[in-house]
């Protein structure tokens, strides 16, 4: 379990290939998800029961696949990857109980959900840490260390990388890969360019988070990302109780879907899914801060002032303005 692009998939495909030879029968479903939206859950049912019994089965309904999945393999020491679930109806069609497979079976499940695991009472959750510095720089070396065409200076650029991704795995590779033949002057364009216009790769995988949540948990998501990260729990609990958003329960499912953390009492996340969070807000408007849900910058702030005094700012909630160090919210 952890934030997107955190190498959940790695890890668990990594495992699933070191301990398969162990067990009698074994199979992957990938990008659980994605598999279900487009081809349904029946189909997922009849790739396990295919795999299993080396012919081509069909069910009519998921409660015949359960039936059938139960029955096929309640018997045998079964090793079962589902990668990227993000819906309990998936867990109940695929992996229904312990009873479901016979004494031994394993069953390994990749989600950014710790509720989801633990509302199917699954034995364990594991966290997936992000990279050390180290490991990070071991990764990114990988993916973008050029020996026919070593970059000038690629140390020092490359710890820029190191310190933009912090520690997640998807960021590395990503940027390691564009980077690989690009001379000293394109890595230095690239590392500035970031600071304004993110990598979309990175950007769409961390958002598949973000898309599955409500509408009330998508604007504390943004209001956080925007302009209270870092604060005291309880004083940003307070202004989002007064936009009645419900803060206790809007946060704790962003907790639990790996988007927000809480670090001795104050709100935090990941600077890339904070970076994500900027990127929802002025993807629709780039050039154009007025149609904007949130300003926080104080060059858009001071642009506004500075244009047209007609205009009509109707799309704005919030204004963070920064004025001798302190921070009020508009």
């Amino acid at each position: 379990m952890g934030v997107g692009g955190g190498g959940k998939t790695t890890l668990a495909s990594s495992l699933y290939m070191g301990v398969s030879c162990y067990f009698e029968v074994h199979h992957i479903i990938e990008n659980v998800q994605e598999e279900t939206s487009k081809h349904g859950l029946k189909k997922l049912q009849e790739n396990i029961l295919s795999a299993f019994s080396k012919t081509d089965v069909k069910v009519n309904s998921i409660v015949q696949g359960k039936h059938m999945i139960k029955s096929m393999l309640c018997r045998r020491k079964v090793l079962l990857l589902l990668d990227d679930v993000n819906d309990l109806s998936q867990l109940e069609a695929l992996a229904g109980s312990h009873s479901w497979f016979g004494s031994g079976s394993r069953v390994l499940i990749t989600t950014r959900d710790a509720h989801l695991l633990r509302t199917h009472k699954v034995d364990e959750v594991s966290h997936v840490r992000l990279l050390s510095d180290d490991e990070a720089m071991q990764l990114f070396n990988k993916h973008a260390y050029n020996k026919k065409d070593p970059v000038e200076d690629y140390e020092t650029l490359s710890l820029r990388v190191i310190s933009y991704a912090a520690g997640l795995p998807l960021a590395l590779k990503v940027l390691g890969s564009f980077l690989y033949d690009k001379k000293k002057k394109g890595w230095m364009s690239s590392l500035d360019r970031l600071k304004d216009i993110p990598d979309t790769k990175i950007v769409e995988m961390l958002k598949i988070s973000y898309d599955g949540l409500k509408d009330m948990e998508k604007e504390i998501f943004l209001d956080i990302a925007c302009f209270f990260k870092k604060w005291e729990k309880d004083e940003a609990m307070e202004i989002l109780e007064a936009c009645d958003f419900h803060p206790e329960i809007g946060i704790e499912v962003l907790r639990q879907k790996a988007l927000v953390s809480i670090v001795d009492g104050r709100l935090d996340m990941h600077d890339l899914v904070q970076e994500m969070g900027h990127y929802i807000v002025r993807v629709k408007h780039p050039n154009n801060p007025n149609k904007r849900s949130r300003i926080w910058k104080s060059e858009d702030i001071n642009n506004m002032c500075l244009g047209d005094a007609t205009m009509e700012n109707d799309k704005i909630e919030v204004i963070k303005y920064h004025w001798q160090h302190s921070h009020d919210l508009v």
